[in-house]
């Protein structure tokens, strides 16, 4: 099963949305490490390492060019829907 065939435009439309939802889903970690930022100003770099991992695997896991396919064919059968509304299934 190839690459789902999408206008450049939709695309883009389709990678924003997917990373929209990935926000949201990850945004417990992005809250975690903001607030260790804030308790470590100094030491951010050492300090926060872990949540900062947590966050960018959780990005990076929502946000793969595997995920963006399957975003693709989602879009595809649902029948290429123009409505803002419409919202791929994430992780």
């Amino acid at each position: 099963k190839g690459m789902a065939e999408v206008p450049k435009k939709a695309e883009e439309a389709l990678r924003s949305k997917m990373k929209v939802l990935a926000r949201r889903r990850c945004d417990p970690l992005i809250r975690q490490y903001v607030e260790c930022t804030k308790e470590h100003s100094f030491t951010v770099m050492w300090a926060c390492r872990e949540p900062l991992g947590s966050m960018n695997d959780c990005m990076h896991r929502l946000t793969s060019h595997a995920v963006l396919e399957d975003v693709k064919r989602q879009w595809v059968a649902a029948g290429r829907p123009g409505n803002m509304e419409w919202m791929p299934d994430v992780g």
